[in-house]
């Protein structure tokens, strides 16, 4: 059974009040594009950095969520909530939610592998020392096709998406914000090695 994608790219800024309204609207347009499942990037409602993660971390359900929760309804969409800072009791998390098409949160994966990286002279960033990391693969199922989630950094890790590919996925979803250092590097190559890490056994997709 066929279906239509849409993987959004967003300009993140420093309100997340705005950066909320415009996943919604994004949201929004894809569905009248013909998008049956509509995919955000990884911190759609934050600046990406261990910096604004306190400040911009919230419970689930909370704004956000609870914003791509009426997005999904109203829309008759299902939504991979590609990730936000999510507060649990005294731990931070990288997360994402997915809700169906009648706004019910299907699942939430919180992002298993955390980025750190100290490249001398170009970049140094410790998503561990703010984040508690998952440790939960998450696998959702559509009326299309089963879906397994990472985000960003995840796939970096070839025995989640093998994990998936035994669990029967057919699609591979890692919402992502690398940045400009690694990411040429790495982001293509990494999309590749996952593709064939699989033998083919599962579609990607990835949502910046």
């Amino acid at each position: 059974m066929s279906f239509k994608l849409a993987l959004v790219q967003l300009a993140v800024t420093s309100s997340k009040s705005a950066n909320v309204a415009a996943a919604v609207s994004a949201v929004g347009a894809a569905a009248r594009a013909g998008a049956n499942i509509v995919a955000l990037p990884e911190c759609f409602n934050c600046p990406y950095g261990t910096n604004y993660f306190p400040d911009y971390a919230e419970a689930i359900p909370g704004e956000s969520t609870t914003a791509l929760s009426e997005a999904a309804s109203n829309h008759k969409v299902f939504v991979i909530g590609g990730s936000i800072p999510e507060r649990d009791e005294d731990r931070l998390y990288n997360t994402c939610a997915i809700f169906d098409d009648n706004g019910n949160m299907l699942a939430k994966h919180r992002k298993i592998h955390l980025f750190d990286i100290n490249v001398p002279g170009k970049i140094k960033f410790q998503e561990s020392e703010i984040l508690s990391p998952g440790d939960t693969p998450t696998i959702i199922t559509t009326p299309w096709c089963k879906i397994g989630i990472g985000i960003c950094y995840d796939i970096r890790f070839p025995l989640l998406a093998q994990l998936y590919a035994q669990k029967e996925c057919d699609l591979l979803i890692y919402p992502g914000a690398f940045n400009m250092t690694t990411g040429p590097a790495h982001w293509e190559l990494l999309q590749r090695s996952r593709y064939r890490s699989v033998f083919n056994a599962a579609s990607l997709s990835f949502s910046t």
